[in-house]
């Protein structure tokens, strides 16, 4: 009886390995969204319904993360996955000059971007509801509509960061390779985008950018929480322009928009490439010791 139920996990690793990687690695990230999104969703709409005034589904969503983020980190059961969790999350921090890097370059790249997306709202045929936020936040205090776009941040940061750059980036470039896996997770994550008003075939440029700045800031620091980070922030600046609550910051002149554009990624790719010595002087020193 023993040897059945030892056998029986190593069977479904199996045939669960037999999956192509590109299949394996999109259900596992579907997987991650659905369960990371959910509660969230539920603290957010229940607290915006029952209690206006006082912001607590922020807490609720804080607490959801960080027990997330734990299990997929290899903490919990079943003991068996708990490695290929970590490895699959790629979580640890990466030394300070690593890190800092990343932060700059991925900064610097966030900024070019993200002016790639304003500029687009600007040039774009895109419906009424691009605009439009999923609550009508005038009825609330400042406090709350600021909550809102806080949780709205947090999950995007830590959830589809951990779905897309931890463990799908993880599972296709074990078997594919740096550049189909980066490639295979910026299809993905535009993919389940659509859904938004504004995730028109204009956005496609900007999604793939998006995402294989990320990919590539994983593919150096081999770590998710530079981008975590990043992604967080970047969500948070964009999503009062994005729901109309501020005007973009650049007006209305696409030259501006170029400028910043072209500026901003001309300055990330010297953070790159400065990032990419640092990595690997780090990695060669590793190998050294």
């Amino acid at each position: 009886m023993a040897e059945t139920k030892s056998s029986t996990p190593s069977k479904i690793a199996v045939v669960w390995n037999r999956v192509p990687a590109l299949v394996r690695g999109a259900l596992v990230a579907l997987l991650i969204l659905g369960a990371g999104q959910l509660p969230p969703a539920i603290f957010l709409i229940l607290g915006l319904r029952l209690t206006p005034t006082v912001p607590w589904f922020v807490v609720g969503t804080l607490t959801w993360l960080a027990l997330f983020w734990m299990y997929l980190d290899g903490r919990w059961w079943p003991a068996a996955t708990a490695e290929r969790r970590r490895r699959n999350l790629r979580g640890r921090v990466p030394s300070f000059n690593v890190c800092l890097w990343t932060l700059v370059a991925g900064g610097l790249g966030m900024a070019s971007v993200l002016s790639g997306a304003l500029l687009t709202g600007l040039v774009a045929d895109l419906p009424a509801a691009a605009h439009e936020a999923p609550f009508d936040l005038s009825p609330y205090p400042r406090w709350t509509a600021l909550a809102f776009l806080l949780n709205i941040a947090l999950v995007a940061g830590v959830v589809e960061e951990a779905a897309f750059r931890g463990y799908m980036l993880s599972i296709v470039e074990g078997r594919h390779g740096w550049v189909i896996g980066i490639a295979s997770v910026a299809v993905l994550f535009y993919v389940v985008h659509r859904g938004h008003a504004y995730a028109t075939l204009d956005f496609l440029p900007f999604f793939f950018a998006y995402s294989a700045l990320h990919g590539v800031l994983v593919y150096f620091a081999r770590s998710i929480l530079p981008s975590v980070v990043l992604h967080t922030l970047g969500d948070l600046a964009i999503l009062p322009v994005q729901y109309g609550l501020v005007p973009n910051p650049m007006g209305s002149s696409v030259s501006i928009h170029l400028v910043v554009l072209l500026g901003s990624g001309l300055a990330a790719g010297l953070g790159l490439w400065r990032l990419a010595n640092i990595t690997r002087a780090y990695r060669a020193g590793e190998t050294a010791s």
